[in-house]
């Protein structure tokens, strides 16, 4: 599916704050499911996902705007786990607390 089918796709399942789900992608395509007594990751394909991550939070499901842009951060973040742009993490050896 693509980011747009994801979206609506997570929205209608109403994940709740201790809902676990598991986002992959594949080339262009994603997909996700909800982990449900602690099942692992699963493949659901013939090779490993580009990108993959376990997620789970709160969703801002009552108000748009803010969904939105909270399911752009999870996809942001999904994408640095296969080398996209820096979700600003710090070297081990520089100094807490960090800042910007």
């Amino acid at each position: 599916m693509n980011p747009d089918e994801l979206f609506r796709s997570i929205v209608a399942a109403r994940p709740g704050r201790d809902d676990i789900l598991y986002l992959e992608r594949r080339g262009s395509a994603y997909a996700w499911r909800m982990v449900v007594d602690g099942s692992g990751q699963e493949q659901s394909g013939t090779s490993f996902p580009d990108a993959w991550m376990y997620f789970s939070a709160k969703w801002p499901l009552d108000d748009a705007d803010l969904l939105q842009a909270f399911f752009d951060d999870l996809l942001a973040e999904l994408e640095s786990m296969g080398g996209g742009v820096d979700r600003c993490r710090w070297p081990l050896d520089e100094p807490w607390p960090h800042m910007h």
